[in-house]
């Protein structure tokens, strides 16, 4: 549509009846406004909201340059095209396409030309007049979806090159496990090579704000979130590490072991399940925490329904026990599991007298007899144990609850 007038041929009922709906144009961007917002969950929003405003000026607008230009008005449609064109950009710099602004675009398009046939109908407006002005309505509205088309392809253009979207994108690639093509393209833009060794590190604030990405400049990519994922080259992790603690005092940095950038996603499990086991006192809390450490805490707990599953079949005759005595046999029985000592040499890691580990190791055998000398039922009771007396010493007692419940059903 150009900005030269060409609808003087539209019939002059036609005309009339469009200038009959100008004094409406109010109240029906407003009713348009409410069913796109309900009709798309993504526009959704109050009516004192912005983005009800948003969408309201973009309709009221297009309703008033439209019938402007239909009545053959000398109307420019620079403002009304800027404004489509910003829409269309500000849906690029959020990463969305153009699919819901599109369809609430169709969505006005079809309400108007609805009421326009009522019009049409109550005016007895001829079928070839009708037909006039719903060609017009289609060109109009095909020149808004071509504006919003220029605006998003702008932004997105716009985006791709910007070097914070391209370290989101490229964190995203690594923890889904992207093309390498892609994963190059968007570490090109971001301005970060990606190292052959990475450390993939968690920053668990405590009462202290997100760490800003510029903070480390060049040699690491922050996520965001809570925990935030820092990725950095293996070699620089230390330095790393000392510029967050500047930033952030009282963060906690989790980090793994050296990792291949195809491992990233992995890597990011085993961190956050360590800081998830810091939460629940399985791993003491340290300003610095390497997973390295933790290996066989963050693997055994990688199956928490599992660990529960077995704590329940093979743990059940401690279970039945006192809660105190339940908590000494468990603790002695661990350190055998782990040490396989004498009696002496528990007692002493213990803090103990060597007669009341012999009298804790007769009440064990009691509960567990030749089991004990199955290899792989030892094996399965070592790990289940150290996986689960660490929570059961912090508090959870979600094991016990679970064998309560099912002995009363």
């Amino acid at each position: 549509m150009t900005e030269t007038q060409d609808h003087e041929t539209l019939p002059g009922s036609a005309q009339w009846m469009l200038t009959s709906l100008e004094p409406q144009v109010k109240d029906v961007a407003e009713t348009m406004t409410r069913r796109v917002q309900s009709a798309l969950t993504d526009l959704a929003g109050p009516v004192d909201g912005r983005r009800y405003r948003l969408i309201y000026t973009a309709i009221h607008n297009a309703m008033r340059v439209f019938i402007d230009r239909a009545l053959g008005r000398s109307t420019p449609m620079t403002a009304l095209d800027d404004l489509f064109r910003k829409m269309g950009y500000r849906e690029a710099g959020t990463g969305r396409d153009r699919t819901t602004i599109e369809r609430a675009l169709h969505l006005v398009q079809n309400e108007l030309w609805d009421l326009l046939r009522v019009l049409a109908a109550d005016n007895e407006l001829s079928a070839g007049a009708l037909n006039a002005v719903g060609e017009m309505l289609s060109d109009f509205f095909a020149h808004l979806d071509e504006q919003l088309a220029l605006g998003h392809e702008s932004g997105t253009t716009d985006r791709n090159q910007d070097v914070g979207v391209a370290r989101d994108r490229l964190i995203d690639l690594l923890l889904t496990g992207g093309d390498p093509d892609a994963v190059s393209t968007q570490a090109s833009i971001a301005r970060w090579e990606v190292p052959e060794r990475i450390t993939v590190a968690a920053i668990d604030v405590d009462g202290e704000g997100e760490l800003e990405p510029g903070v480390l400049g060049r040699e690491a990519i922050v996520g965001k979130g809570r925990p935030q994922l820092v990725l950095c080259d293996a070699a620089a992790f230390e330095d790393v590490s000392r510029q967050i603690k500047e930033a952030l005092p009282r963060t906690r940095i989790t980090h793994c072991w050296p990792i291949a950038a195809a491992d990233v996603a992995e890597a990011w499990k085993w961190v956050t399940r360590a800081v998830e086991l810091v939460h629940s006192h399985v791993i003491p809390k340290r300003p610095v925490i390497d997973c390295a450490r933790y290996r066989t805490e963050i693997w055994l707990h990688a199956e928490p329904v599992m660990r529960r599953q077995l704590a329940q079949e093979l743990l059940e005759p401690l279970f039945a026990e006192s809660e105190n005595s339940r908590e000494i046999l468990s603790e002695t029985l661990l350190v055998w599991l782990e040490t396989r000592e004498s009696a002496p040499a528990i007692a002493a890691k213990l803090g103990v007298h060597p007669q009341t580990v012999r009298y804790r190791w007769k009440r064990i055998n009691e509960l567990f007899g030749e089991a004990l000398h199955d290899p792989d039922f030892v094996i399965q009771l070592t790990l289940v144990l150290k996986a689960s007396v660490p929570l059961w010493i912090a508090g959870d007692q979600s094991d016990f609850q679970l064998y309560r419940s099912t002995r009363e059903r």
